[in-house]
């Protein structure tokens, strides 16, 4: 059995809350086998729990029905808990987009936005569908988070026996616009003296999925360049030269989007680069304090053994 599947994370809980009266809101939902509280810390701007519940219990009626819930005049998130062999942005942060893709390439014309919606549909309502890269990935867009979580929970999946990669997508732009947040990644982390080696790998983590999410906004624009390319080439109206300055338009669009995603990661190296610099530093200098020591415990010594000599 898969625990993820019975658990569930709660998060901006009020400082004043009870936990005793909280698990036991919770409880009435179902069988609460163990949860986790975590108080709120300078670290952590609220406090949060994770309760894992038995059986038979209908994990997302309990989401629907208390998501934004007031408790203690604060509102509460609630989400599934996620695998630890996921990547570290898609267990922290919520998405209503899910990435699928074909592990391998084919010639599977089948796999298309209309099979692919209907294949998913049963995760819950999907509001959108948008090609990635024709007949290999596509962008689906759900009406609640949850929904997404629950099709990551149900992997492996395969359509027509080709075996499908699932991705939770978050835009460049939320990302970028948490990226200084020290909180972003400390839900279920209990140890919240943050090492400087912890530090390094939150900001790998927030890299990592920078670097996605760019990857499949790329995508995105070129798709629709190449779409709107291929309708101007097949057009031979008055309109031509309008769609030709349209796709101009775009173009240029295109080498500021991408000349910004260059500065950032240009960023996001630098900054890697200087946190390794100052761990060598750190290093270098403990190391100098240990052979200052061992000098002084030789000499030490040796006045210790000239006196035991007189």
């Amino acid at each position: 059995m898969d625990r993820d599947r019975y658990s569930i994370y709660i998060s901006n809980v009020s400082d004043i809350t009870d936990e005793d009266n909280l698990i036991s809101y919770f409880s009435q939902f179902g069988t609460i086998e163990s949860y986790t509280y975590f108080p709120k810390t300078p670290q952590r701007n609220s406090a949060a729990v994770i309760i894992a519940y038995g059986l038979s219990v209908d994990i997302d009626s309990i989401i629907k029905n208390n998501q934004r819930k007031k408790f203690d005049d604060h509102i509460l998130f609630l989400r599934r808990t996620l695998p630890c062999t996921r990547p570290a942005f898609e267990r922290f942060m919520s998405s209503n987009e899910l990435v699928v893709s074909l592990d391998k390439l084919n010639n599977d014309k089948q796999f298309n936005e209309i099979n692919i919606k209907k294949y998913f549909s049963k995760y819950g309502k999907i509001v959108s569908c948008r090609i990635i890269i024709p007949f290999r990935t596509f962008l689906i867009g759900f009406i609640e988070g949850n929904n997404v979580d629950c099709a990551i929970l149900d992997e492996p999946h395969y359509y027509n026996e080709n075996k499908l990669i699932l991705r939770k997508y978050i835009s460049p732009n939320r990302i970028d616009l948490f990226r200084t947040h020290k909180n972003l990644f400390d839900k279920n982390n209990k140890n919240i003296n943050y090492s400087f080696s912890e530090q390094i790998r939150r900001l790998k983590h927030i890299i990592e999925a920078l670097q996605f999410g760019q990857k499949i906004q790329l995508n995105l624009i070129k798709y629709s360049y190449d779409n709107k390319k291929i309708k101007f080439n097949r057009e031979h109206n008055d309109d031509s030269m309008k769609l030709f300055i349209q796709l101009k338009n775009i173009c240029n669009y295109m080498n500021k989007d991408i000349e910004q995603m260059k500065e950032k990661n240009s960023f996001f190296k630098l900054m890697i680069e200087q946190t390794q610099g100052i761990k060598k530093n750190i290093i270098d200098l403990y190391k100098k304090k240990i052979k200052n020591e061992h000098y002084r415990f030789n000499q030490l010594k040796e006045v210790i053994d000239l006196f035991n000599t007189i």
